[in-house]
């Protein structure tokens, strides 16, 4: 059965199966949590559960309703995503919607909407929204996936039923890795334990080059390797990576515009270069995850020797034994400094290389 698939989710599972057995649908559901624990999945077993033909509490999976939904071609199933060039939802995209579900369910279940990262709407959005929660149009439902619930407005939050979401269990997340790559157990649970119970990530983490960078520095860092040099290498690659980024971006965006059939949205420059910046940002966040989990990792076994409790258990031979628990602890508030640093925008070249320079010492 269908809710079965989506893993470490019980309580919430049990409380939508609750909602579709008593046939007690609200007109807005929350679902808040993490990226990538599976609540983009969950929604869309709802909206087969509520409108499946053949069961109760769940989705057959099997009728034509269940298997339009799996397909993606229900019609009273609509999905709503950030627009790719501002990644904003904006208020004609929720008109837009709101038109659709004036009119009855055309296949006499329940219409369900989907909006994916809701805290993307923009004020004019989230206001217009909020009247059609106000006064929901029959016979449909609302369910809003969000990793930042208070970025809604509060009254948005009242009138929706939150149902939170969690991390995702280790061995979850690491059975996955080893089912879609050819991946050991013990590579395959370092990935598992970096991504923080997020699948998303964890993926990230295998199909990017992030954790060889950073593991690549640590270790020039150990050998006494200059910091102001590895700092320069590591805004090479930063470089790269941001010349790489507005090169997609950039590709996306004139792809948006060729497809407009109105020829009104040419590539918007402003647009462009904040959705790069934030990009970045976010890149640089990810290194940060991932230097923060190595200096941990060699605090946590320097004093415990207990293997259960590191991060990056397939490269324990390369962890000092000799560790300064002060400095160390000295290093993890560098790093979280940093983070600081980059969400006020300093310049991260020069927030790198101070970082640098206090992991060497």
């Amino acid at each position: 059965m269908s809710f079965n698939r989506i893993k470490d989710q019980h309580v919430a599972i049990k409380l939508l199966r609750g909602i579709v057995c008593a046939d007690r649908v609200p007109s807005g559901l929350l679902f808040c949590g993490p990226y990538g624990v599976g609540k983009r999945a969950t929604a869309l077993e709802f909206a087969k559960a509520v409108n499946c033909r053949d069961s109760k509490d769940d989705a057959c999976d099997e009728c034509l309703s269940c298997r339009k939904t799996m397909h993606g071609n229900h019609a009273d199933v609509i999905v709503v995503r950030p627009v790719s060039k501002s990644r904003v939802i904006k208020v004609e995209n929720i008109e837009d919607v709101i038109e659709r579900t004036m009119f009855r369910p055309f296949e006499g279940g329940r219409r369900v909407c989907v909006i994916e990262d809701a805290d993307r709407m923009n004020e004019a959005a989230q206001n217009h929204f909020l009247k059609t929660l106000e006064e929901p149009p029959s016979q449909t439902v609302f369910v809003l996936l969000t990793e930042w619930p208070r970025l809604l407005l509060p009254t948005i939050r009242s009138r929706c039923q939150s149902i939170r979401f969690g991390a995702l269990k280790l061995g979850t997340v690491a059975d996955i890795i080893i089912r879609e790559n050819e991946f050991t157990e013990e590579q395959a649970y370092a990935i598992a334990a970096l991504s923080r119970g997020s699948i998303s990530r964890a993926r990230d983490l295998v199909k990017k080059e992030r954790r060889a960078v950073v593991l690549d520095m640590v270790h020039r860092l150990a050998l006494g390797e200059d910091p102001l040099l590895v700092s320069e290498a590591f805004a090479a690659h930063i470089q790269d990576t941001e010349k790489a980024i507005e090169q997609a971006v950039k590709k996306e965006a004139r792809q948006e515009a060729d497809n407009d059939p109105a020829g009104e949205s040419g590539p918007d420059t402003e647009a462009i270069e904040s959705l790069v910046a934030g990009l970045v940002r976010g890149e640089l966040f990810e290194y940060l995850v991932l230097f923060d989990a190595w200096y941990r990792d060699e605090l946590v076994f320097g004093v415990s020797r207990d293997t259960q409790l590191v991060y990056n258990r397939d490269y324990l031979q390369k962890f000092k034994t000799d560790i300064n628990v002060d400095k160390h602890a000295a290093k993890l508030d560098g790093i979280r400094e940093t983070w600081k640093y980059i969400e006020r925008n300093l310049n991260s070249q020069r927030v790198f290389r101070d970082l640098f320079f206090l992991l060497a010492s």
